[in-house]
């Protein structure tokens, strides 16, 4: 048994999905099914349960995923504590959201950082299990095992069409009621998606959630195409936006939002 064919059974478990996991740790999908496969064949039995359509865990992947964590969180400690007594280089693994922009992160002497893209609400997951040091977040809601500093707060911007009768200045909320609305979905941030829903609706701006968005290169076919208006935060705007696309803000009381370096409380905060 191989610590990477631990953590290989430990991302299928979460994605339920073997094309995922393999992007998740940067290996080929068959990499990936090829030491499950081996794993399984150790213990004796399968560890998931695979159809065309979907992957879940059997009776004995259930058991096995818990203690496969455990060994992972715990030679995740061994490490670094083998290198805080050898003084060397300590290796940061990273998480952050994509577009959060990559000027993030930077050379710094006595630390590696290892970048990790990855969702807000997979970030704390795999800060909690051990499988990232710290994460740059999206308004994450935190679990009592991490803790976090406010970054930055932005404010929400609206994607419109240059030609769009709203797209004068800055936003009127009134003129959104009822416009269909390209935003983050809940599965991929739950809480920026509530954000930025709630905070347009107590606005007035009761629009209808139609399209997700994950990142801005989804909002922006969308938008052109006439479909939905577009939500997103400033820093997502940071490359600029296609000819006949403009974004501004609301007017009134700017609509923020933030975002956090998380890290596991046990550990303090980490040297970034």
């Amino acid at each position: 048994m191989e610590l990477r064919q631990l953590e290989y059974v430990v991302a299928v478990a979460e994605e339920l999905h073997f094309g995922r996991a393999a992007e998740r740790v940067h290996v080929r999908q068959q990499s990936v099914s090829e030491q499950v496969a081996r794993l399984e064949r150790e213990l004796g039995g399968p560890l998931f349960a695979r159809t065309s359509r979907r992957v879940e865990l059997t009776a004995a992947g259930e058991a096995f995923l818990p203690e496969a964590r455990a060994v992972l969180a715990a030679a995740a400690r061994a490490l670094a504590a083998g290198r805080r007594a050898a003084g060397g280089v300590r290796e940061l693994r990273v998480g952050y959201a994509e577009d959060l922009g990559t000027e993030l992160f930077t050379r710094a002497t006595g630390v590696r950082v290892v970048p990790v893209p990855m969702s807000t609400p997979e970030q704390l997951t795999a800060i909690a299990d051990r499988r990232l040091d710290a994460g740059w977040c999206w308004e994450p809601e935190l679990p009592p095992e991490l803790d976090a500093e406010v970054v930055g707060r932005e404010a929400a911007m609206i994607v419109l069409t240059a030609d769009d009768p709203a797209a004068t200045g800055p936003v009127d909320p009134a003129s959104l009621v009822g416009r269909s609305l390209a935003v983050v979905p809940r599965s991929v941030n739950p809480w920026l998606h509530e954000r930025f829903v709630a905070g347009l609706r107590s606005r007035g701006a009761d629009v209808v959630v139609a399209h997700d968005a994950v990142r801005l290169d989804r909002l922006v076919p969308l938008v052109l195409s006439g479909v939905a208006v577009g939500i997103t935060q400033q820093r997502a705007l940071a490359g600029g936006l296609p000819s006949g696309l403009v974004a501004l803000p609301l007017v009134g009381d700017p609509l923020t939002v933030e975002h956090r370096l998380v890290w596991r409380r046990e550990d303090g905060r980490p040297p970034l």
